[in-house]
């Protein structure tokens, strides 16, 4: 497991939350409004336009389609499309 190391004297400057955990930079609705409803995205165009990895965008989508906000097809192995419905309701 990768860790990113601190020299003395180095802060990190991100903000946390009340029991000392870091907050998140990212945000559910920035990912949902990056993408127009009925339009298909692959993660990567996702992670362009956001300016975020690719293994958080994937998360984020994956956790919005287990919510039933998002459609996911998988038209081949490996290669996810998304879709946001026009309402919200996968």
């Amino acid at each position: 497991m990768f860790r990113r190391r601190y020299g003395r004297g180095m802060a990190d400057d991100r903000e946390r939350d009340g029991d000392g955990r870091f907050t998140p930079e990212r945000d559910t609705e920035d990912l949902l409004g990056a993408m127009t409803p009925r339009e298909p995205y692959t993660t990567g165009e996702l992670a362009e336009v956001l300016g975020w990895p690719r293994r958080t965008v994937y998360n984020h989508l994956s956790t919005l389609e287990e919510d039933g906000e998002l459609r996911k097809k998988k038209p081949e192995p490996r290669r996810a499309i998304w879709i946001r419905p026009e309402g919200g309701d996968a």
